[in-house]
């Protein structure tokens, strides 16, 4: 991990990482166990692993798609999907072999690489930025400048510094004139309760959902608003030995996967009813609501663009995350991108 800077000096990392859903807890498993969707291989095709950065949901729908619609099997694989122990153990299974690809945060990634893990981004999940400050509209915050004096509720994420730094420095403001709260991922419980005035690390695409269905009235704003270059919030990556001795299984891997997502865009509500049917511990009302504000984040194409990798690498530099610039190459490649 990154040290703290002297500014984020009372800005402790939280020891309790639980998933943003109390439903899906009692679901997840140990790194040594696979968590398979429903379509079970019966075939001798290889099996490939995915380890998620956290429990399964919409942001995931496209994989789940893949798989039930057979998509991998038809690329000449079989996919079993793994539900990490902790948030963005992902990273780590992946650099170590124990999964063969994997979901994690852009930001997570570029400062694994300058940590040498050998990991590389083969394409997007969420191609923009969907984390959010979240309050309520009544209440005391209005923009992020009202921040000062004032209880912001957070998981406890070193990744989340930088962000919420950059924000509170465009407001003319320090993390010292703030009030931290760690809520763990409890963030709209700490919001709804009035345990903070405002929660960072909200995803627009669920913490928000999920405010709304309790009935809150809440405003977001995103860092991009505030000098934060636009994330890849979610990207897919592999290791640099999947690369380098499996070529073909990537690009087999990324094929099924965009048959995934150009399924989940042109049948949107028959996606939806795959991954609710396929996911025994989805809540159906929630999930709908998620997905509905999760969709538009789906790429139609996983080639990146290598301008917004610089830009984000160069952020994270700025801000003493990495310890020094990275090769774009060393990040992501666009040589596994399909063409449909």
């Amino acid at each position: 991990m990154p040290k703290r800077s002297r500014k984020a000096r009372h800005l402790k990392k939280t020891s309790r990482p639980s998933p943003r859903h109390h439903k899906v807890t009692a679901g997840r498993q140990s790194q040594a166990t696979a968590a398979r969707t429903s379509n079970r291989a019966t075939s001798r095709l290889p099996l490939v692993t995915l380890a998620l950065e956290w429990f399964l949901n919409p942001d995931h729908l496209p994989f789940i798609v893949a798989k039930e619609q057979g998509f991998f099997r038809e690329e000449g694989m079989d996919l079993s999907i793994i539900v990490p122990t902790v948030p963005e153990e992902s990273l780590e299974l992946v650099a170590r072999g124990k999964a063969d690809f994997g979901v994690g945060e852009q930001t997570n990634l570029i400062k694994a690489r300058d940590r040498r893990w050998p990991l590389i981004s083969i394409g997007p999940l969420l191609t923009n930025t969907v984390v959010c400050l979240m309050y309520l509209k009544e209440g005391p915050i209005k923009r992020v400048e009202n921040l000062k004096h004032r209880r912001v509720g957070w998981p406890g994420l070193d990744i989340d510094l930088p962000i919420l730094g950059t924000m509170l420095e465009a407001a003319g403001l320090t993390f010292d004139d703030i009030l931290p709260v760690d809520v763990g991922f409890a963030l709209t419980d700490a919001l709804l309760t009035g345990k903070a005035d405002a929660v960072f690390g909200a995803f627009v695409n669920y913490e928000q959902v999920e405010a709304e269905s309790r009935g809150a009235s809440v405003e977001f704003v995103s860092p991009t608003k505030y000098g934060v270059p636009d994330l890849y919030q979610l990207v897919v990556m592999t290791s640099d030995r999947m690369v380098k001795e499996h070529p073909n299984l990537v690009r087999g891997f990324t094929q099924a996967l965009m048959r995934g997502l150009t399924f989940t865009h042109q049948h949107p509500n028959e996606a939806l009813g795959i991954y609710i049917k396929a996911n025994a511990m989805a809540d159906p009302a929630l999930s709908a609501k998620t997905f509905d504000k999760t969709w538009p984040y789906f790429p139609e194409t996983l080639k990146q663009d290598p301008n917004r990798w610089k830009s984000v690498m160069e952020w994270l530099l700025k801000r003493g995350v990495i310890k020094k610039p990275i090769p774009l190459e060393k990040l992501f490649t666009n040589r596994f991108v399909p063409n449909l």
